[in-house]
């Protein structure tokens, strides 16, 4: 398992570079005994958040999910996994 975490914190941290290049603030967290994950908050609304995490799935393949389970693009496709993730909180750029 410490191999697949290193590989998630991995993806994570691309796209937190991502999310923060957008002004979003980023928490990276890899909490005992369960799976890192990227909190991301909405600076204007500080109270809208979101956990993502990076899994794998069956076939090796690393892809981006929210965290009640909602995948939102593959992990090699940071930019598109970064609109998803404003767009569930709500942001509108300037």
């Amino acid at each position: 398992m410490r191999a697949e975490s290193g590989e998630a914190v991995d993806h994570l941290r691309r796209l937190a570079a991502q999310l923060e290049a957008h002004a979003f603030q980023v928490r990276l967290r890899s909490p005992t005994g369960l799976y890192p994950r990227l909190h991301v908050i909405n600076p204007m609304v500080p109270a809208r958040t979101e956990d993502v995490l990076a899994a794998h799935e069956e076939d090796g393949e690393w892809w981006f999910w929210l965290s009640w389970a909602g995948r939102i693009g593959h992990a090699e496709d940071v930019a598109t996994a970064a609109e998803r993730v404003a767009s569930v909180l709500h942001v509108i750029r300037r």
